[in-house]
């Protein structure tokens, strides 16, 4: 990125914004996401990450993270069938 503009030039990327789970939730609403997780609560599950991959389609999700080995990988939305627990 050049020092005159904040904004990044063609082909540069940009680093992904710090974000808390509702955050992530209301910005990626029905998709799947991975993140980097940056933070955990109390009990060590993610509370914090940096949102590096998003589709619909989980498959599709997973193709797209092979350059990154840990991430944690959720749905933002209602799920579309029973969870059975």
């Amino acid at each position: 990125m050049s020092s005159a503009s904040s904004v990044p030039s063609a082909g540069e990327q940009t680093e992904p914004a710090d974000l808390t789970l509702s955050e992530i939730r209301k910005r990626y609403k029905d998709q799947w996401v991975a993140i980097i997780v940056t933070g955990r609560d109390k009990n060590l599950q993610p509370s914090k990450g940096k949102v590096v991959a998003e589709d619909i389609d989980r498959y599709m999700l997973r193709q797209k993270l092979t350059k990154y080995p840990d991430v944690c990988i959720f749905y933002t939305g209602e799920p579309v069938y029973p969870l059975l627990l």
